[in-house]
């Protein structure tokens, strides 16, 4: 009887240490899966944006600045439906960028900087390549080439009130004005978000100086000043 109870002990707690193992074992493999999906945006967007480094924009011959991306970075990527929706119902920072423009590389490398710093765990980042519409003017007549993405219209309603009166225009060879109708999102353009209302919001970087083109690395003067506006934005949707 005795053995019996011995033997019945050592069964217990071998299967206590199953369940213990077993439970570690989840542990591990939730802590390493969640870790690796939350890093496959932050690896795209570094390979996305360090691709263009040093090589020439098409547009205008113009060489792209170099940028470093780090490997473990907050960027998260959204759609255009998940970035009314933060807008509109939830907190957050949202960047509007894409790798090809030169204000964006220069922007990105401070942004980034300052949400490691502020321990901001996570940025939006809507990839504006082929969100927004394109338009040319042929013949004098204005022409969309290429058309938005769904739900285009319903983000420019969700950010009017910071995109200003003005509607977007085209200018032809001769000087002559051609109206779109409609806004127009310019980047990159980042956005402070609490409890679905826009408090702070910056369109560019900063003011260039005479001799600095929009390619050109930005100075440690002017960095600062962008850290400290990125920096207020952030804070913002942090108070109560």
């Amino acid at each position: 009887m005795i053995v019996v109870v011995k033997n019945m002990k050592n069964k217990n707690i071998k299967i206590i240490l199953i369940i213990i193992l077993l439970l570690g074992v989840g542990y591990v493999y939730k802590e390493y899966f969640t870790k690796e999906d939350n890093s496959k945006d932050a690896l795209r967007f570094k390979e996305e944006y360090e691709e263009l480094n040093g090589t020439i924009r098409e547009s205008d011959d113009a060489k792209y600045n170099s940028v470093k991306i780090p490997r473990h970075n907050p960027i998260k990527y959204i759609t255009v439906k998940e970035a009314v929706e933060i807008i509109q119902k939830e907190t957050g920072v949202i960047y509007f960028g894409a790798n090809w423009c030169p204000w964006c590389r220069n922007a990105i490398e401070v942004l980034i900087d300052v949400a490691k710093q502020k321990k901001e765990k996570k940025i939006y980042y809507l990839d504006m390549d082929k969100v927004r519409n394109t338009w040319e003017v042929v013949n004098g007549n204005l022409n969309k080439v290429t058309n938005e993405e769904e739900g285009y219209y319903d983000l420019l309603k969700a950010l009017d009130s910071i995109l200003g009166d003005q509607t977007y225009t085209l200018t032809d060879e001769f000087g002559n004005i051609h109206d779109t109708g409609e806004k127009r999102i310019y980047m990159p353009l980042i956005i402070g978000v609490k409890n679905g209302k826009i408090l702070k919001n910056h369109t560019g970087t900063i003011t260039l100086k005479e001799e600095q083109t929009k390619y050109d690395k930005l100075t440690k003067e002017q960095k600062q000043d962008l850290k400290k506006i990125y920096s207020e934005l952030i804070d913002a949707t942090r108070k109560d």
